[in-house]
């Protein structure tokens, strides 16, 4: 059996040596990251992409995005599973197990 820690960390190792590695052959051809990022041209498209999703959240994202959170995932799923995970633990019937229809005793035939 694998440890998970172990796999957790191989893939944190892996992405340090990658970013090394990509730093290394940017430095090989010559690019100034500093220089880059501080582009007037490198901060206008930051500041456009920014500007654009934040746009894009407020206009048309948030409504939806708000009423899938709270009308849907707490009141739908989150709400009745704290309630029903609450009765486990306490010991008594759940929503679904009370709410099932009940099936009449069985009948022995001689």
């Amino acid at each position: 059996m694998k440890n998970n820690a172990s796999a957790g960390k191989r893939g944190l190792i892996k992405m340090i040596v990658i970013i090394i590695i990509a730093l290394l052959v940017l430095s090989y051809f010559g690019i100034n990251l500093r220089s880059l990022i501080n582009a007037p041209t490198t901060q206008d498209n930051f500041t456009y992409v920014a500007t654009s999703t934040t746009s894009v959240w407020n206009q048309y994202l948030k409504k939806p995005a708000t009423y899938l959170w709270n009308d849907v995932f707490l009141d739908l799923i989150w709400a009745p599973a704290i309630d029903n995970l609450t009765k486990m633990k306490n010991g008594e019937p759940t929503n679904i197990s009370s709410s099932s229809p009940k099936l009449p005793p069985a009948q022995t035939y001689p």
